[in-house]
């Protein structure tokens, strides 16, 4: 009978909070964009919350610029009750067709520690050379007037 209490004593100390790392953040989409308006390239990462967040914590995505140009880190503080987050680089420059663009998803405590990570490679299917280098409206005009002498 002894025994029998000690082994339950041992088998409840096991019970209780769960110290592995917890899926706050998973990516849920994005890509590489090219905005015709103003004949911008971006990449775009979507993620859609698994757990509720930490207050104060901070969602931050790292993008990996074309050509080895480094990196782009952009960041949201997280927001209680919000779903999903898109973060967006700045406007790129030099992407090339079948080369393989790092995405890495982080979410930080308010100290600053990283307590969750997903990555993810977006991939064009052509050249930025290859779309128009001038806007193909007016983007400061209303109703998009067509400047049809910047296509190629």
């Amino acid at each position: 009978m002894r025994r029998l209490a000690i082994l339950s004593l041992l088998l409840l100390t096991g019970c209780g909070e769960d110290d592995s790392p917890k899926d706050y953040l998973k990516i849920a989409g994005g890509g590489l964009t090219f905005n015709y308006r103003y004949s911008e390239a971006t990449s775009v990462v979507v993620a859609k919350q698994m757990s509720p967040l930490p207050a104060g914590s901070i969602v931050e995505a790292t993008f990996a610029l074309p050509g080895g140009q480094g990196q782009e880190r952009v960041e949201r503080p997280a927001i209680t009750g919000k779903l999903t987050y898109k973060l967006e680089s700045g406007p790129m420059k030099g992407i090339r067709k079948g080369e393989p663009l790092k995405v890495t998803l982080l979410v930080r405590d308010s100290t600053g520690l990283v307590i969750d990570r997903d990555e993810t490679r977006y991939t064009s299917d052509v050249n930025q050379s290859d779309l128009p280098s001038l806007p193909l409206v007016q983007p400061d005009k209303p109703n998009y007037i067509p400047q049809l002498e910047n296509l190629k």
